[in-house]
């Protein structure tokens, strides 16, 4: 912060005009950084706490115009197909980081006029949260590595999206299938 800060106040003086596209760079690798340590940090803290009975339909329902946004933005579409459930006991927070992350790792691999789907049902007594994509797939030989902290396949990514959302499950006691 202190570092951004001080980028950000001499980017205005005069005597750093020749220097501002420059300061512009640090001042955005610093907030990247920033998102790679948040994300990490997410990684690591296990939080048990603000565990609440909730419908994970009313959580979804929450984040879709976010998503739905993100979706029409690039072409794409999200559909939903939410079956009653029962209330479970989830950290509502960390459900929507979930819900979030996977959505939007859904749009990236779907081409333009794809569709996400989100679906929800009951499996006998267990609630289920099943998201589908219009991708190419996970390559075998990458499918061993997926949800190891800092691996990723993207130009831009910094592994973490997929850690994070399979501790999420862990935490709840949920399975993580792909």
């Amino acid at each position: 912060t202190t570092v951004k800060g001080f980028l950000q106040f001499f980017g205005v003086k005069e005597q750093y005009i020749s220097d501002k596209e420059y300061m512009e760079l640090m001042i955005s690798e610093i907030d990247r950084a920033n998102t790679i340590i948040t994300d990490f940090l997410s990684l690591a803290k296990a939080n048990s706490e603000n565990m609440r009975s909730r419908n994970l339909n009313d959580v979804i329902n929450k984040v879709l115009p976010m998503l739905q946004a993100d979706a029409y933005n690039n072409n794409k579409e999200v559909i939903v197909d939410l079956n009653s459930l029962p209330n479970i006991s989830v950290n509502e927070n960390e459900i929507k980081q979930l819900i979030l992350n996977l959505v939007r790792n859904g749009l990236e691999a779907t081409d333009e006029q794809g569709q996400v789907t989100i679906n929800t049902y009951l499996d006998e007594d267990k609630v289920v949260l099943a998201i589908k994509d219009q991708g190419k797939g996970i390559p075998p030989e990458i499918q061993e590595k997926i949800g190891t902290p800092f691996f990723t396949t993207k130009d831009s990514g910094t592994g973490l999206g997929l850690a994070i959302s399979m501790g999420i499950a862990q935490r709840h006691g949920a399975v993580f299938q792909f």
